[in-house]
């Protein structure tokens, strides 16, 4: 019987002191069309790079990420290209070497989840090297 009374003291002691929240926010209607247009144009650039040139990049090619899927980069002296996955196999055994490449360049804004600029994420595809020392 004590044991039965401790039982239910611990069960109802949490609750106790805890306040219901019954205040609700207040969302004024124009808000709600702004945020939905600014995530439309998030989901719209994300889908689509904001340019795509034909580029050459000079760069020392590493291996990036863990895990299963790691990426190719390669660092130039002021900005890094990702290595598209289906050119992956011409730059794999060239890591840690510096080389000169040509390809098409896609540039993607990348954002937080709350809306901020993040920066810029480039992209090669279509690589043909054309040096390597």
């Amino acid at each position: 019987m004590l044991f039965g009374l401790f039982f239910c003291l611990a069960a109802v002691l949490p609750a106790w002191g805890r306040k219901e929240k019954s205040e609700s926010k207040k969302i004024d209607a124009q808000t709600i069309v702004l945020d939905k247009n600014a995530v439309e144009e998030i989901e719209e650039g994300e889908t689509k790079a904001a340019t795509t040139l034909l580029v050459q990049a000079t760069g020392i090619v590493r291996l990036v990420g863990s895990g299963i899927m790691p990426e190719l980069v390669i660092t130039g002296q002021d900005r890094e290209w990702y290595v598209s996955r289906e050119d992956d196999h011409l730059l794999k055994d060239l890591q840690h070497r510096t080389v000169t490449v040509e390809g098409y360049e896609s540039v993607y804004e990348l954002r937080f989840a709350n809306g901020l600029y993040a920066g810029q994420r480039r992209t090669l595809k279509d690589i043909k090297i054309i040096s390597i020392e």
